[in-house]
């Protein structure tokens, strides 16, 4: 028997606030659109991030896959599979105490199509990884068009947010996105031509942005470095 996740389920009123708009529009262009696998992962992605926050320690995470949602919606994705793999994207790797079968209980027990955890797992990291494992991983969603897609609006959201980090871990989320997320876009842009406008506009903003960061974290580094070498003469 599939279990059912409630839309009306009861959360924290103050929390609710930060996303209720994006939330209620997903709800609403589901129902507009039909898209009833996107309906249930957007119950799922509530129900399970209820309790986790951003690295801010106050932002609800579920604020993530929502802004990761609605920004591919905004640039014309309206394909069933991948706005519901967009919520679910950070499910099993940051749910797994709710996931005992690794995911697999979101197929068999809530209805979710296969398609959507095989996405969800490609997209899933492990933390620590060398460059030779992040490459591996990367290359594994480069070759799937809808897992492309929500990487890199999940990057585009994320390094947005980039305040958050420590400066060395600022500096090593530019650089992987350097080397590895802005040529994985020009890939995704030269060989799946039905994505191409999406995935030029995604590639455009998360190079702008990580320019950005990059230029404002060098002031910042020389301005420390000169800082202290004033303190020492």
């Amino acid at each position: 028997m599939k279990k059912t996740v409630s839309m009306n389920d009861v959360f924290d009123e103050k929390e609710e606030v930060l996303y209720i708009r994006p939330y209620m529009f997903i709800k609403g262009y589901c129902i507009a659109k039909d898209l009833e696998q996107t309906l249930i992962a957007l119950a799922i992605a509530r129900k399970f991030h209820n309790g986790q926050y951003r690295k801010d320690g106050k932002t609800p995470y579920i604020v993530h896959p929502l802004k990761v949602c609605t920004t591919l919606i905004g640039y014309g994705i309206d394909d069933d599979i991948i706005l519901a793999a967009s919520l679910l994207h950070d499910i099993i790797e940051d749910c797994s105490d709710k996931l005992p079968l690794g995911g697999r209980e979101l197929e068999t027990e809530y209805g979710l199509d296969h398609e959507i955890i095989d996405i969800v797992k490609t997209l899933s990291k492990k933390s620590g990884m060398e460059q030779e494992e992040l490459a591996i991983y990367f290359d594994e969603i480069k070759k799937n068009p809808k897992a492309l897609l929500i990487k890199l609006s999940d990057r585009l959201h994320n390094s947005s947010t980039l305040y958050n980090f420590s400066f060395p871990k600022m500096r090593e989320y530019i650089e992987e996105t350097k080397n590895f997320i802005i040529p994985m876009a020009s890939y995704g842009k030269a060989y799946y031509p039905k994505y191409t406008n999406a995935l030029s506009i995604l590639k455009n903003n998360i190079s702008s942005l990580n320019t950005s960061m990059e230029i404002m974290l060098n002031k910042f580094e020389e301005y420390i470095e000169e800082s202290n070498n004033q303190q020492g003469n």
